[in-house]
């Protein structure tokens, strides 16, 4: 099953933008020779799972499950945190979403329709300001309302792609066969900053850094954001007030 990211980020007065593709880590590892003899108690279906490590739970996704007789069912996972794996680990090391959400053990929210999701996703924008000494954003329940619709319409359409003739910023992002995080989210933005040379206001060749920028540009005041889900796909949409990369503009 394929399983991938996509994020796309609008360049206002630029025009064109451009897509990515990342894998997350899921790979063919084998623990061990032994045939495998029953189906694993948590499916690989790339949602997110909690594990205790270093006597603390966190969020992960399992990429590989193998079990025998002498010892059981033992998974491979992926910290989300940090991108490390851990291999051989015992189910009761692991508590699905549900599980963890149940007893209070789950740190993240998976959308922004709750208070929670948006001081989430707020609280990672402006990390990311702080960084470079900008002002914080403020939430725009209107812009809110806005990212929906455009969310809703991207995922039951099957598209990914910017909404014509706005008058914000947008960045976009879609995964397929996982959940993501609004923290997750916007990390997959700002990492781009690994790309952006601000000396001459430009991403490296054949790179992205347009989300990044955007997250941190000085003039924007607000922003607002929706997700959506169809199937195994869901879009995530942020829109931006008053926009930014404009050209020959640095962004702070």
């Amino acid at each position: 099953m394929a399983r991938f990211l996509m994020y796309f980020g609008l360049a206002v007065g630029i025009g064109l933008g451009s897509v990515a593709i990342a894998s997350p880590n899921f790979d063919n590892f084998t623990e061990s020779p032994v045939q495998m003899a029953q189906s694993p108690s948590i499916p690989l279906d790339g949602k997110p799972v909690y594990v205790l490590r270093n006597n603390t739970w966190q969020e992960a996704r399992l990429t590989n499950w193998n079990w025998d007789s002498r010892s059981g069912e033992r998974f491979r996972v992926l910290y989300l945190d940090d991108n490390t794996t851990e291999s051989g680990v015992r189910r009761d090391r692991i508590r699905t979403l549900a599980e963890a959400q149940q007893a209070g053990v789950a740190t993240n929210t998976y959308d922004v329709a709750s208070q929670a999701g948006i001081e989430q996703m707020l609280q990672a924008h402006n990390q990311v300001r702080q960084g470079v000494g900008v002002s914080p954003l403020r939430w725009s329940p209107q812009l809110a309302n806005y990212a929906q619709e455009w969310a809703e319409k991207l995922a039951s359409e099957g598209k990914f792609e910017h909404r014509s003739n706005s008058s914000y910023g947008e960045n976009l992002a879609s995964a397929t066969g996982q959940q993501m995080s609004p923290s997750r989210v916007v990390q997959m933005w700002a990492s781009e900053v690994a790309d952006y040379n601000y000396a001459s206001n430009s991403c490296a060749p054949g790179k992205m850094c347009g989300h990044y920028t955007q997250i941190v540009w000085d003039d924007t005041t607000e922003v607002g954001c929706g997700m959506a889900r169809s199937g195994n796909r869901e879009v995530w949409v942020c829109n931006y007030n008053p926009p930014g990369n404009y050209r020959g503009q640095k962004p702070y």
